[in-house]
């Protein structure tokens, strides 16, 4: 018993003994550590710099700077250590500090990163990666360019800012957003947009449903170069939006609330003819209203002039009452927190952009969103980006006749009072005075806007949440689940009663059509990610799988003839006018990738890759395709040190991407009806997406410690496009397939400059240029031959041949030199005459046309047009929408509180076709039947089919330069910081009055109403004026207030 009782208080003094030599031994280290601490602040403005990342580079330990920039890393072991901060935007700071026991204290200034030498950028690649030491050329625009004039949609955001972009606002109409290309066009169908991502969602909604106020950046893979790691969804390159987070060092709630009001109007006025030619015996005016005008364009009548020189008896100007400036206003609310492991930035934003129209709706938007992250240790984080959006909007008619607004404006002569009403008060249509003298189907768009329902909802839902391990310290693992849905219903509505010019049994008894269309895409990604130092090689290998999942499904339904009015319910209509129909697709696709890079002490790095795509739209014989792609970068800089240069860099990449064909084109399809059944397309199990393969050459250059310069050269080579081809009939039932032929060569040199000329505490002033020259040509049809598109319903126009620039313009030609003139093996000309005239019978007119000199000043006097050999008018280039350059430039000024930012934008050269102006000179509207009756000729040398009018068919005359140079962006502001405001600066960081502008100011000799139109079908390539809705000059106030 005493044996126990001694072992046990050994024990226990020996437990005592080791207790105590511990605590001593931890009381030693204890008393051997200390602290780092301090303040971070931006050492241009000397603001603090809240969630800077301030870390100890050989332990591995760091903090994120608080709302006041400060920081506090505790209990670190007494040493020398190497201490780095970095933030986006600035220039990582390294320093070497010594911490003993007790407190070391080390402030930090962080210069801004004006080269962008610092920039990390995520779109293109495997992993997040310096642009330093990029192979190919993402461009990069930043919230401080995005910020200044929010944009409605990306393209407009861009435009003008990145070299090798592309950006036509084809249509002014709110809910219309800009059209972006990036290069040379990749496909012969119409679609050249690229491929939108958000937050690393690939989406598949419209640019339009992005609220640029919560875009934190933009990225832009502009070729397949680049664009290859997304195979085939990616051959017209890559956008993607990086949306605000909240930074894990914000230690309490930080809101920003901006709103901004004003008006948009239209840029300039069309010019019609404000005088006529007609002979007004009998005219009779009553009430201010023409009742009767017997002579009404009688040629023939007794006091036919024949020039546009006499008022009318009454002058209404529609286009004032039509085109009025309507209010755009815009407000929006963010706030950003974190608490712990978590943080997250939410914001709503409310949009109503009203156009031009008088009595049409506005155009309204309506988002949310909600991003978060959630970092559970060192190795576990998850992040959702999410957000839901509404729009409203009108479908506003363009191109053609009837119900168009810009066609009844503009063709209506000023007789036509689109203000008057009747006895309800309303506005008339076919009871406008003056429409039984007129005899035209143009409709008065006060009444139309106000009777006729013809609008669209849209709902739309995308988020995407990713969980990132990391497994160890070479190995990590990721994966991410998006979700995009759309829900769209389009209701188009006519009451009982409802007016035309002429009788419509469809619309005068009331008419119904609904047409909804919803989709859903689902993507899952899991990928894993090695990294791996040896010695002067860093390796980086990603493996990664990708499985999307997409549905669509439209229901169609019309009907008309009300048997009551005011009762809306498809029940109430006439039921043998019921026409129904529907559509539903399914596609799935898993894509393989294995991307892979190599760098060699920091200055030589090879990257590789390798994405093989499967999909169901690929047809059975050909469901797997492979992408690839191989880049060099050198760093000379990091071998060789020259003066006044930060970085020089030399870099090549070949890659391959593509674009998926149509979902019918791998099945036959057949237009159904209840008794008929009628072959539509046949399949082709062998169709197979495009080929986009791109040859990328570079130099990036900073220098001077002010600038930064990339210079771009690259060819892109398209094979294997997908079109629609005539079948042989009797060989197929079908009368056409979708057939893999079409090639096009194109060609872009890019040259971006970024500049910071003043850098102060009190006054900054930095540019941006941009400047593209691009080339495309059509180069391979297979066996089809060429052909002239009628480019959305307009006029056979746009030409589609090997060895021609596409977008190139076909049509009849004006000569102007006697030379042109067509002879036959005797000399005598063939464009008139019947052969019975020499070329010394022509001459070239005031117009610059040639014509027969005996006819000059007469009612016979006709330009002449281009013929071929047997005296046939030809058909030959008569222009090209291809500009020779397009130039960017954008700057900012701040001195102290005031700041100025501006964009201007510069398109020098390529045409466009003024099918309004051939249009209006028809219907007696356009100001050149003034100019040239009254310079001597005669009505019928311009309306004529054989005259100017060519009886609507494409002419050379209507062919304008579309030049311009554009303010595109302007916005003058004022920031009241917190040591201004007094005691509401304990609450309030900064308030910021800002005026702004949005295409303010057009420098052109296009003379419609803008030179930035074309149709909304490929709009980058098919540059056509049919009565568009032209883009706005907008002017607003705006407020902007941060807590």
């Amino acid at each position: 018993m005493r044996t126990f009782m001694f072992k046990k208080l050994l024990s226990f003094t020996k437990l005592l003994s080791v207790t105590f030599l511990t605590l001593l031994l931890s009381a030693g280290a204890f008393a051997q550590s200390g602290s780092i601490s301090g303040v971070v602040t931006d050492g241009t403005s000397g603001d603090f710099l809240p969630g800077v990342t301030v870390q100890l580079v050989e332990i591995q330990r760091g903090v994120a700077t608080n709302s006041d920039g400060e920081y506090t890393i505790n209990n670190v072991a007494a040493g020398t250590y190497t201490l780095r901060a970095t933030f986006v935007g600035f220039r990582k700071f390294e320093a070497s500090v010594t911490i003993g026991s007790g407190e070391t204290v080390q402030d930090i200034t962080l210069q801004e990163d004006i080269l962008g030498l610092e920039e990390v950028v995520v779109t293109g690649v495997g992993a997040g990666t310096s642009t330093t030491k990029l192979g190919f050329d993402v461009a990069k625009v930043g919230e401080k360019e995005l910020s200044e004039v929010p944009a409605s949609d990306v393209g407009s955001a861009i435009r003008a800012k990145v070299p090798g972009v592309t950006v036509v606002k084809a249509s002014g109409d709110p809910s219309a957003p800009a059209t972006i290309r990036l290069r040379s066009s990749t496909s012969l169908s119409d679609n050249q947009s690229p491929l939108i991502i958000v937050d690393g969602v690939i989406t598949d909604g419209s640019l339009a449903d992005i609220n640029m106020q919560d875009v934190e950046s933009i990225e832009i893979v502009k070729g397949a170069a680049g664009a290859s790691l997304y195979g085939s969804l990616a051959g017209n390159g890559v956008i993607q939006v990086i949306t605000k987070r909240a930074s894990t060092s914000v230690d309490k709630p930080q809101v920003t609330v901006r709103s901004e009001y004003g008006f948009s109007s239209l840029a300039n006025e069309y010019p019609v003819a404000t005088t006529h030619p007609w002979d007004m015996t009998g005219v009779v005016v009553t009430d201010g209203y023409v009742t009767d005008w017997p002579q009404w364009e009688n040629t023939g009548a007794a006091g036919y002039t024949g020039v546009f020189n006499q008022p009318y008896p009454v002058n209404y100007d529609n286009t004032e009452a039509i085109f009025t400036g309507q209010p755009f206003n815009s407000n929006y609310i963010s706030i950003a927190n974190a608490s712990g492991k978590f943080n997250y930035f939410a914001s709503f934003e409310g949009l109503n952009q009203a156009g031009v129209i008088e009595n049409l709706d506005a155009y309204k938007r309506n988002s949310v969103r909600f991003n978060s992250d959630y970092l559970y240790n060192e190795k576990f984080k998850l992040s959702f980006s999410g957000s839901y959006l509404t729009t409203e909007y009108p479908d506003i008619d363009e191109q053609g006749q009837g119900s168009n607004f810009f066609y009844s404006t503009l063709t209506a002569p000023p007789i036509l009072d689109f203000t008057e009403t009747g006895a309800d008060g309303q506005p008339l249509n076919s009871g406008l005075s003056g429409y039984a003298i007129i005899g035209s189907n143009v409709q008065n768009p006060l009444y139309v806007a106000a009777n006729r329902q013809d609008d669209f909802a849209r709902e739309r839902y995308l988020m995407g949440i990713t969980a990132s391990f990391k497994v160890n310290d070479w190995l990590s693992v990721d994966g991410r689940q998006s979700f995009d849905k759309n829900y769209q219903l389009r209701t188009q509505s006519t009451p009982v009663g409802y007016q035309t010019p002429t009788p419509s049994s469809t619309l005068n008894n009331g008419s119904e059509l609904r047409q909804s269309f919803n989709s859903t895409a689902q993507i899952t990604e899991a990928w894993a990610t090695g990294r791996w130092s040896l010695e002067d090689l860093d390796v980086r290998v990603i493996a990664k799988y990708l499985f999307e999942d997409r549905d669509a499904e439209s229901y169609t339904f019309s009907g008309n003839t009300y048997s009551v009015a005011g009762i809306r319910t498809f029940s109430a209509l006439d039921q043998t006018t019921f026409s129904i129909s529907n559509g539903f697709t399914e596609e799935r696709a898993e894509n393989f990738i294995l991307d892979t890079e190599f760098d060699y002490q920091d200055k030589l790095i090879i990257g590789g890759m390798v994405r093989r795509d499967g999909s169901s739209l690929f047809g059975e014989d050909e469901r797997y395709q492979v992408y690839y792609r191989g880049s060099l970068a050198y760093r000379i800089s990091e071998d060789v040190e020259i003066d006044n240069v930060q970085e020089l860099k030399v870099r090549a990449s070949y890659g391959t991407s593509g674009q998926r064909p149509p979902f019918a084109a791998q099945y036959e399809t057949y237009d159904v009806t209840s008794t008929t059944l009628l072959p539509g397309t046949q399949g082709n199990t062998e169709i197979k997406p495009s080929v986009v393969a791109e040859t990328e050459f570079g130099v990036d250059v900073a220098f001077l410690e002010k600038f930064n310069l990339v210079v771009n050269y690259a060819t892109t080579t398209v094979t294997n496009d997908y079109l629609v081809v005539p079948l042989v009939s009797g060989v197929s039932s079908f009368p056409s397939q979708y057939q893999n032929v079409g090639e096009i060569e194109g060609s872009a040199f890019e040259l971006g400059l970024q500049g910071s000329l003043i850098n102060k505490r009190d006054m900054q002033a930095g540019f941006n240029l941009s400047f593209s020259k691009v080339k495309q040509e059509v180069t391979d049809l297979g066996d089809l031959p060429a052909f002239t598109r009628s480019a959305g319903g307009a006029i056979n126009l746009f030409r589609f041949e090997e060895g021609v620039s596409y977008g190139a313009m076909y049509g009849n030609k004006l000569i102007s030199s006697i030379s042109e003139l067509t002879l036959d093996g005797s000399g005598n000309v063939l464009n008139a005459g019947g052969g019975a005239l020499t070329p010394s019978d022509f001459s070239v007119n005031s117009l610059g046309h040639v014509v027969i000199t005996a006819d000059q000043g007469t009612d016979a006097e006709r330009p002449m047009y281009l013929v071929d050999e047997v005296g046939d008018e030809a058909i030959v280039q008569i222009g090209d929408t291809n500009p020779d350059f397009n130039m960017g430039l954008s700057g900012n000024f701040n001195y102290k509180n005031l700041g100025l930012f501006m964009v201007w934008d510069w398109s020098q050269g390529g045409e466009v076709y003024n099918y309004t102006k051939q249009l209006l000179i028809f219907n007696y509207r356009h100001k050149d039947l003034e100019d040239l009756t009254r310079d001597g000729y005669a009505l019928s040398y311009l309306t004529a089919s054989d005259g100017l009018y060519n009886a609507s068919d494409a002419l050379s005359y209507y062919v304008e330069d579309a030049s311009y140079l554009k303010l595109r962006e302007v916005s003058l502001s004022y920031t009241l910081t917190n040591s201004n405001l007094g005691s509401l600066g304990e609450y309030i960081r900064d308030i910021k009055l800002s005026v702004v502008g949005r295409n303010l100011l057009t420098i052109t000799d296009y003379t419609g109403y803008d030179p930035e139109v074309a149709l909304r079908t490929n709009a980058t390539n098919f540059r056509l004026d049919e009565y568009s809705y032209p883009n706005l000059r907008t002017f607003t106030g705006s407020v902007q207030v941060r807590f």
